[in-house]
């Protein structure tokens, strides 16, 4: 690069082909090795060689930033590997012509040519001609996990499709989605059945609180998952949960669902501790760069559910093109240069400087909880608004090397935050398309779904239904053997069903 910058001789422009050749060519490299020319390439490389603008252009999109070490599992900080994806530029769709309101969805497109190859996802087509393609898609054959022969004192369930919906008790109907979301996780389900929480070293007072709470709250858990596999019922209750959850659960108020998440995950020993870890954790980096010297800063951070913004519905209109998760990620890891009136202090100038800024997920979640971020205070309405934009949810999105593929869906139905209804769409975490049924689930009952809404589709019968949880999982993961139940368990609940009267 300094060569490249130091002239306009043929030297310097070698230099520029070979960093052009190397990035197209060479071997994988992480983003941190192509970070610091960013500047470089913008302010002085690419006005004068075509090498180095094509270079600049395939960093910005999705180039040489999926530098990956050898994997070794997923979870959080167990996983040895990195996937790196941080686009500097923001994937670019053509605006799709339409007559007056929100843009149409676009057709299924072919996969856009990638510099260094790989797979991209398409669009989503939720329909048999989308199911006989995803199933022939090339992936990764994952091998099941060992269990070995099942313990006499546990009994051997089969995973089956949604087939038991939760009644609402005093809407409860955010609760419910949240329980069906675990349920249709099949590695949180036969986690949930052997998992130990541990008390903190030197716990506090409220440490101590939280962990008599949390072995509540695991055991709560570990008989519902048992109940909705069991019962030979259309629908049963969680009435066991809520009776034990904090009076607010009882209230009848409706409640926020990704709050809920949070507050359960949390409970459940969060990242500290391995069912959330194994099940839901990963680690990202946000990284600043001064812009003067190159210095990047990071700062790790561990996570179990990833925001993700959701433009205002009047931007979305004026620019034509429906965002898809998959945009809105790579928007959330993309590099943007910040303001010079925020100037960040860097530790090798010594002094405030300008700053660039992107993520990086180094560590990707076996099962990906996606919150799409809708709701907001309205300083001058004093209350919380909700964005009705529509978004293409994409059937797999990817992060780096890994492909996520979707499984459940927690739609909120309604015209404003503090009002509404939750529903879900989904099926069993590792069927896909072409294997599980897409079930609605909406409290006790279970219906054929209206993809139509995660198509992005503006209906006006459907205009306020928007999906606000996404959960996907990874391909590339290993594939989850039967739920063992412990056998006491299972014959309390058994006996607990048989005894129970249908209303």
């Amino acid at each position: 690069g300094a060569i490249a910058a130091s002239g306009n001789g043929a030297i310097a422009e070698a230099a520029s082909d070979l960093l052009r050749l190397l990035h197209v060519d060479g071997p994988l490299l992480p983003s941190n090795v192509w970070m610091p020319l960013v500047p470089l390439l913008e302010n002085v490389l690419a006005a004068r060689y075509a090498s180095s603008a094509e270079l600049l252009s395939r960093l910005r999109h999705r180039g040489g930033l999926g530098g990956v070490a050898a994997m070794s599992g997923f979870g959080g900080a167990q996983m040895n590997g990195y996937a790196h994806h941080g686009d500097f530029g923001q994937h670019q769709q053509q605006p799709h012509p339409h007559q007056g309101g929100f843009p149409q969805p676009q057709q299924q497109q072919q996969p856009q040519q990638q510099p260094q190859g790989g797979f991209y996802p398409q669009a989503p087509n939720y329909n048999a001609a989308y199911d006989a393609q995803a199933a022939a898609q090339p992936r990764p054959a994952p091998l099941m996990e060992d269990p070995g022969p099942c313990p006499p004192n546990m009994v051997e369930v089969a995973f089956e499709q949604p087939r038991v919906g939760l009644q609402n008790t005093n809407n409860t109907c955010y609760m419910n989605t949240f329980i069906q979301s675990l349920f249709m996780t099949n590695q949180f389900v036969r986690r949930i059945m052997t998992f130990k929480l541990k008390l903190k070293k030197k716990p506090s007072k409220v440490d101590k609180e939280d962990y008599e709470f949390g072995l509540k709250v695991v055991e709560l858990l570990r008989r519902q998952m048992t109940r909705m596999s069991v019962t030979k019922y259309k629908h049963t209750d969680i009435a066991e949960i809520l009776n034990a959850f904090p009076a607010e659960y009882r209230s009848g108020q409706q409640q926020d669902v990704t709050e809920t998440i949070r507050f359960v995950f949390d409970k459940l020993g969060g990242f500290e501790q391995p069912l959330i870890r194994e099940v839901f954790a990963g680690e990202l980096k946000e990284q600043l760069q001064c812009q003067v010297c190159g210095t990047v800063k990071s700062r790790p951070e561990t996570f179990s559910d990833l925001v993700l913004s959701v433009p205002k519905a009047e931007v979305v209109e004026k620019s034509g093109v429906i965002p898809t998760t998959q945009s809105l990620l790579d928007q959330r890891l993309m590099y943007e240069l910040m303001d010079e009136s925020e100037p960040v202090f860097c530790e090798t100038c010594q002094a405030k400087q300008r700053a660039g800024k992107w993520c990086e997920i180094v560590s990707p979640p076996a099962h990906l909880c996606v919150c799409l971020n809708r709701f907001s205070f309205d300083v001058q309405a004093m209350d919380m608004v909700k964005e009705k934009t529509p978004v293409r949810v994409e059937g797999t999105v990817q992060i780096g090397p890994f492909t996520y593929s979707l499984y459940f869906v927690i739609v909120h139905t309604g015209k404003d935050a503090t009002s509404g209804h939750y529903y879900a769409i989904g099926h069993r975490s590792e069927e896909g398309p072409s294997q599980g049924e897409w079930m609605t689930m909406d409290d006790s009952q279970l219906k054929a779904p209206d993809m139509s809404i995660l198509l992005g589709q503006v209906d006006e019968k459907k205009k306020d239904d928007t999906p606000y949880v996404l959960f996907y999982r990874c391909q590339q993961a290993p594939k989850t053997a039967n739920v063992r139940i412990p056998k006491k368990l299972n014959e309390e609940i058994m006996r607990e069903q048989d005894a129970r009267v249908e209303s």
